[in-house]
């Protein structure tokens, strides 16, 4: 099971580093191409939740790859909580992008590496990963609101920046466009499903 476990995660960091690092590049080279700054660049990069958690889920797995020695240091990324927050918020980015941007967003090139990388590869792996990973019972219904820390900041913190930038990363919570109501609409129909996939990562290991 350790071997197993390890395994996964040396996979998913070994895949995950170069994909997030390769689509920072790209979308520098994107805003470029559109007249803008790097920093704008960085600006529009880390405003995806595919991003921030494709990169929370591979810090995840490089604390599993880490040496004994150097465990200590990692120990947060490892407790099962931590560890099914993460793969609730990975499988949202493949639901999420299956259902609703699959058809709006068709990259080519190294963005079509990265693109099959964060929502496909990594949020089925990194479900195994967790399925291997976390024991039973070792996640409890007391931990449900502690899942949702990491969504509830990242709507949060996209909300204030859309505010202060006008840029919102997702067409359904683009308030410019769509209105604060349907954005907030939008925002509690994601949240619904956001719960029922919780529910059931802690159902499965209870």
């Amino acid at each position: 099971m350790v071997n197993r476990t390890r395994g996964l995660a040396i996979f998913l960091a070994v895949i995950g580093w170069p994909a997030l690092i390769a689509q920072l590049f790209a979308s520098i080279e994107y805003q470029q191409q559109q007249g803008h700054s790097v920093a704008y660049g960085i600006f529009m990069y880390t405003g995806y939740f595919t991003i921030l958690t494709n990169l929370f889920c591979t810090i995840v797995t490089t604390a599993y790859v880490k040496s004994h020695a150097a465990q200590s240091r990692w120990n947060t990324w490892r407790e099962p909580w931590i560890v099914t927050a993460a793969a609730m918020a990975i499988a949202m980015v493949g639901l999420v992008f299956h259902l609703l941007l699959r058809a709006q967003y068709q990259p080519t090139g190294v963005a079509a590496l990265t693109n099959l990388t964060h929502h496909y590869i990594v949020p089925m792996v990194f479900l195994v990963f967790w399925w291997f990973t976390v024991p039973l019972r070792s996640v409890a219904w007391g931990d449900m609101s502690r899942l949702f820390t990491y969504p509830v900041a990242y709507f949060a913190y996209i909300a204030v920046r859309g505010e202060i930038s006008g840029v919102y990363p997702y067409p359904f919570f683009d308030v410019s466009k769509i209105g604060y109501e349907q954005a907030a609409l939008n925002a509690a129909g994601i949240a619904a499903v956001f719960i029922l996939v919780g529910v059931g990562l802690i159902a499965a290991k209870r």
